[in-house]
């Protein structure tokens, strides 16, 4: 650089000494990728792994005689879902384009783009083989000494369905939809006969779909409407054999006709976006969605997952630890259980009974609803803490060594929520189906437990 000395004449030459990004500059010898990233980032944990992982699930249903266009390898694949959900990103879209800018992406594909089309079929055609991906990832952390189930921590959370609350209806409402629809095709069909009348075949494979999601949302509600029929008249039959054996005080006689719809008399409504999704109560609203359970370490491990429709988790302790168990024997881990900590939504006399058959120590607390006065209806008003079972269990958590270790409940499964939602961002599914979502859940606790694996390698 040159500048002239003001007043002086005199050129001073200043040279610096910057390094410059010449573009045009191709490489001079073949790059390495494991330059690329640091030696401890979460990429290598996540490659590291799905080579341990069995994928003959995934390769089996693929021809193994060679015919066809090339698919890009399983192993490929799966590393960059699990990779994905570690990092929050569930849109096969947003996966396609990481791909491209992210270089942790680009790394695991090694250069290949797949796009968005491939990521996704891949994701719906091997559902089964991607929610037994947790069991293998499980695995690895039992053979890492990272299961301990000494003390595990029970729970779940709500997660929305990717279906909007708009699109909720009554049953009178989806037969309205089904007469209509009835009445076009009949009206089509006059028109043009045989023919469909424009030559687009996506739009008749897209409304066939759309009718059958009406027609599974009709089912349902038929269902449990008559499930509630039954119910009721099963008390009906009851209250009589009751009185017919003479006993003086019956009860109240329970009306013949069943209640109308929901508690507050609002008609039962089903989504025709996802029908298998439920009005789950979420923190101050209400939201169509699934009931995640998982079953946590003290060291934050998911070791037991389950998606339900139940939108309360009363019933659910056992089913949940059940799973868990089945899980645990899939993952070549010894399923015994000892002391396990719940919410107080989870208790009740038949579970706590289990659970000493089980030789499960129990440590849940009752809801307060459970301390009314005994009334002279037998299912209601009772109160939980005069029972045998309930109220060894309470003893339990009142002593000193059971206040102890359920406090130690809010630090492991509340975290594991926290951080699935959060660095996850799961609070709402991407795919829809009961099934496409337990899947879906499953690859979340999968890579979430890859997560804690990387930071056990790390320390």
């Amino acid at each position: 650089m040159r500048v002239v000395g003001a007043g002086s004449g005199l050129d001073l030459f200043v040279g610096y000494n910057f390094v410059t990004a010449d573009r045009d500059q191709v490489f001079l010898l073949p790059p390495d990728m494991r330059e690329w990233l640091a030696e401890d980032h979460v990429v290598w944990c996540v490659l590291d792994a799905v080579e341990q992982l069995d994928l003959g699930p995934f390769r089996a249903a693929y021809r193994a005689n060679g015919q066809g266009a090339a698919a890009f390898d399983p192993g490929l694949m799966v590393a960059l879902l699990l990779y994905a959900y570690s990092t929050g990103e569930r849109s096969s879209r947003r996966i396609e384009r990481r791909c491209v800018e992210d270089v942790a992406c680009r790394v695991i594909a090694g250069g290949h783009r797949p796009d968005h089309a491939t990521i996704a079929r891949f994701r719906a055609r091997h559902e089964d083989a991607v929610k037994g991906l947790f069991v293998q990832v499980l695995r690895l952390l039992g053979q890492a000494g990272m299961v301990r189930l000494n003390r595990v921590s029970l729970d779940g959370t709500k997660i929305a369905a990717d279906a909007s609350w708009s699109a909720n209806r009554t049953q009178t409402q989806v037969e309205e939809m089904l007469a209509q629809a009835a009445a076009v095709d009949a009206a089509e069909d006059a028109v043009h006969g045989p023919a469909r009348g424009d030559e687009a075949p996506p739009g008749m494979a897209r409304r066939q779909e759309r009718l059958s999601r009406l027609r599974a949302a009709r089912d349902r509600l038929a269902a449990e409407e008559q499930a509630r029929r039954d119910a009721q008249d099963a008390k009906v039959a009851a209250w009589q054999a009751r009185k017919a054996a003479g006993n003086p005080r019956p009860g109240r006689r329970p009306n013949p006709d069943p209640p109308v719809g929901s508690r507050n008399g609002a008609p039962l409504r089903a989504n025709t976006t996802d029908p298998d999704c439920r009005t789950m109560k979420a923190k101050h609203t209400l939201l169509p969605g699934y009931n995640a359970q998982a079953v946590v370490t003290d060291d934050q491990v998911v070791i037991g997952a389950l998606l339900t429709q139940a939108p309360i988790d009363h019933g659910l302790l056992h089913p949940v630890l059940d799973t868990c168990r089945t899980q645990l024997r899939q993952a070549g881990i010894a399923p015994v259980l000892h002391t396990v900590l719940a919410d107080a939504g989870y208790g009740s006399e038949a579970d706590f009974t289990r659970g000493e058959t089980d030789r499960l120590r129990l440590l849940i607390p009752l809801a307060k609803d459970t301390y009314r006065v005994r009334g002279a209806d037998p299912d209601k008003g009772r109160d939980l803490r005069h029972l045998p079972a309930t109220a060894r269990a309470q003893r339990r958590l009142r002593h000193w060594k059971g206040r102890a270790d359920y406090a130690r409940r809010a630090r492991t499964i509340e975290p594991v929520f926290g951080q699935i939602k959060t660095r996850q961002r799961l609070t709402r599914f991407s795919r829809r189906g009961l099934t496409a979502c337990d899947s879906e859940w499953h690859l979340a606790a999968a890579a979430h437990n890859l997560l804690k694996l990387h930071t056990h390698r790390t320390r």
